[in-house]
C-alpha cells in the first residue's frame, strides 16, 4: 500500500532605513501569484509538484502574475550579510550557501530559488494563511523568509529548524513548498501560533497549489484511486474548483511517474497546470545543481547550471532581466544590477497594481530599488 493510500484510508477512518508597516505595505504585495488582495473566482495562481526519486529528485513550478512578466534572475552569494526590513526585532544573518533565485521585486525578495546545497523553496498564494508566532522572535518578511532559508539551510530538515528561529511579519497570505536533493519535501503554512508543517506521512502527495494542504487532500480523497469514486480531473475548470483541480492533476502526475520524470515530462505537466497568466516555468534538479527556465511567450528553454556560476559576493548583486534572456545566454551574462534598471522593472510591477490592488505607486520604485540593491553587504566566506 502506498503512503497516499495509507493516508487517505486513515483519514476516512478517523534592510531599509525605515522599517515601517506603511513602507512594507507599499512593496510586499507586488510579488505574489495574483494581482488582487482577495482570491476572486477563477483567479489564476501558482503550482508546485515534486518528483521524489532518490536517483534524480525534481521539482516543477509555475509562477503566475496577471499583468507583467517583469523580474530578475539573481545570484545570491555566501558570505553576504542581510538584515530584514521588518520593524521591531528585524532578523539579521550571514549567508552560508550560494543560491540562484527568481525575483519579481528585487534582491533578497525571491519568489522561488535553489541553493548550492540542493534546497529548493517556492511560494504560492493561500488566502487561509495567517502570520503569527512568538512575538519575541526576530522577524522577516514573507519573501525574506525564502531568502533566509536558502541562505542558511542545507536540507529540508535544516530549513525547518531555521524556520522556527524567526517570526514571519507578513502582509500577503502565502504558503511554501520545500524540497531538497534527497527527495525530501515539506509544506509550510503560516498560522496564528506559527508555522504548520506537513512532511513525511503527513505529506502523502508532493504537490501544492492555492488551497490549504489538508483541504486539498480531503478533496482529492473523493477521487478514484485515492479512496473515492469520482474521476481525477484531466483538465482545469474555472472558478472555485481551479486550485483543487490543479492539485489533483499534479498529484496524479506525481503518482504515475513513480517519482521519476524527465525535464520534458515536467514541462508538459506545467503546461497542463498553466493559464494565460503564467509567466515563468521552472524545473529544478537539486541533485544535479541545475534549473531549467522557460519564459512564457518564448520557445527558449534556458539551462542554469549553478556549478558554473560565479557567486563572488558583491554589491550590487549579479542579476539579469528575465525578459532579456537570449538564446546565447550564459552565466557570464549576469552583471551587477543597477538601481535604474531595477527601478524601471519595479515601476512596471507597481503600475500593474493600480486598479487591481490599489497599491500601484510607480513613483516610489526608484527609492525601493536602491534600498533593495544596497540592503546587503559582503563578508568573507
Amino acid at each position: 500500500m502506498t503512503k497516499q493510500e495509507v493516508y487517505f484510508r486513515s483519514e476516512r477512518e478517523a534592510m531599509f532605513p525605515t522599517r515601517s508597516k506603511p513602507f512594507m505595505a507599499m512593496i510586499l504585495p507586488v510579488f505574489f501569484c495574483l494581482t488582487s488582495l482577495s482570491l476572486t473566482e477563477g483567479a489564476p495562481a501558482c503550482s508546485t509538484v515534486a518528483f521524489e526519486s532518490a536517483q534524480r529528485p525534481m521539482l516543477a513550478y509555475n509562477f503566475d502574475f496577471e499583468a507583467t512578466g517583469a523580474g530578475f534572475l539573481t545570484a545570491n552569494s555566501a558570505g553576504s550579510r542581510r538584515q530584514s526590513i521588518t520593524e521591531g526585532r528585524p532578523a539579521s544573518w550571514t549567508a552560508k550557501y550560494d543560491s540562484l533565485t527568481i525575483n519579481q521585486v528585487g534582491p533578497g525578495m525571491p519568489a522561488a530559488g535553489m541553493n548550492t546545497a540542493g534546497l529548493v523553496v517556492t511560494l504560492m498564494w493561500n488566502k487561509e494563511a495567517v502570520f503569527g508566532g512568538p512575538e519575541d522572535l526576530p522577524s522577516v518578511s514573507e519573501l525574506e523568509f525564502i531568502q533566509r532559508l536558502l541562505d542558511l539551510s542545507g536540507s529540508v530538515e535544516d530549513a525547518l529548524q531555521h524556520a522556527n528561529d524567526v517570526r514571519i511579519d507578513g502582509l500577503v497570505p502565502i504558503h511554501y513548498f520545500l524540497f531538497d536533493w534527497t527527495g525530501e519535501a515539506a509544506v509550510l503554512t503560516p498560522g496564528k501560533s506559527g508555522l504548520l508543517v506537513h512532511q513525511g506521512v503527513d505529506l502523502p502527495v508532493p504537490a501544492l497549489t492555492n488551497t490549504p494542504y489538508p483541504e486539498a487532500l480531503l478533496h482529492l480523497g473523493q477521487s478514484r484511486g485515492y479512496g473515492g469514486t469520482l474521476p481525477v480531473p484531466q483538465n482545469q475548470s474555472l472558478g472555485t474548483q481551479n486550485s483543487l483541480d490543479r492539485f489533483a492533476i499534479a498529484a496524479n502526475a506525481a503518482r504515475q511517474s513513480k517519482g521519476r520524470t524527465s525535464t520534458d515530462e515536467a514541462f508538459n505537466l506545467l503546461n497542463k497546470l498553466a493559464n494565460s497568466d503564467t509567466r515563468w516555468q521552472m524545473v529544478f534538479d537539486p541533485k544535479g545543481q541545475k534549473i531549467w527556465l522557460r519564459i512564457t511567450g518564448s520557445s527558449l528553454e534556458h539551462l542554469l547550471d549553478l556549478s558554473k556560476l560565479d557567486f563572488a559576493c558583491q554589491v550590487p548583486p549579479l542579476a539579469i532581466d528575465l525578459r532579456q534572456l537570449s538564446p546565447e545566454f550564459k552565466a557570464r551574462n549576469l552583471s551587477p544590477i543597477q538601481p535604474d534598471t531595477l527601478g524601471e522593472s519595479l515601476a512596471e510591477v507597481l503600475s500593474s497594481m493600480r486598479q487591481t490592488a490599489h497599491l500601484g505607486r510607480a513613483e516610489i520604485a526608484g527609492a525601493i530599488a536602491t534600498g533593495l540593491i544596497f540592503s546587503s553587504s559582503c563578508t568573507a566566506k
